[in-house]
């Protein structure tokens, strides 16, 4: 067990999907793990971690409360996708638990990733996610309206195509989309289209949309 960690829960941030976007530290934590919470993607990254691993799917209330009481004999690491202070399950964790009881390990977000790809600061961006999120479209529409950048995250239903469809609905035209599809993997593709362009476009896997003004 780590000593400065005793009784609390570790939340890992595991970055945007390959293994190499960890950090150092997050790694080092992990190894040192006695429970090893995650969903099965990530679970998949550490064959050779000794600990017993927990899978985390729609059990979080369930879990949680079985975290609680692990937290006092274990080490419970809890592994997040991209950063977990950024459109994560770990907000939920956190709120349950309380903040003393819990330590984030940052990790870097597919957004981050995005921008940096694109060759974009994100310092004066917007955020959002339809990860999982339905009915948000006027929302959407209202920080297009607002901001010169947004950065979405979106899933196997709202997608890019669908996304730039409603941005079109309401009468916003003067857009790029760039279209961020499984960063830091080897079959990343990133591209850049106007939005009527961008109603046909097909995508696969998950993706990273930045609509930016002309």
């Amino acid at each position: 067990m780590v000593e400065s960690y005793k009784n609390k829960i570790i939340i890992v941030g595991c970055g945007p999907g390959l293994k190499a976007y960890i950090s150092p530290k997050a790694l080092y934590t992990i190894k040192k793990a006695d429970i090893l919470v995650g969903s099965r993607r990530l679970l998949k990254l550490f064959p050779g971690v000794d600990a017993e691993k927990i899978l985390l799917e729609k059990n979080y209330r369930v879990l949680v409360k079985k975290i609680a009481d692990w937290r006092f004999t274990k080490q419970v690491v809890i592994l997040v996708s991209g950063d977990p202070c950024f459109f994560s399950y770990a907000k939920m964790i956190v709120k349950k638990m309380g903040r003393e009881s819990c330590t984030i390990i940052p990790g870097i977000s597919s957004i981050q990733l995005a921008f940096a790809a694109v060759g974009e600061s994100w310092d004066d961006a917007c955020f959002m996610s339809l990860h999982g999120r339905n009915n948000e479209y006027e929302k959407l529409v209202g920080r297009v309206r607002e901001y010169g950048k947004v950065g979405i995250l979106t899933d196997h239903k709202n997608t890019p195509a669908v996304i730039a469809r409603q941005i079109l609905k309401s009468g916003i035209l003067e857009r790029r989309m760039f279209i961020c599809e499984n960063l830091s993997l080897p079959e990343e593709r990133i591209s850049e289209t106007d939005l009527v362009s961008a109603v046909n476009v097909k995508t696969s896997g998950s993706a990273v949309v930045i609509i930016k003004k002309y």
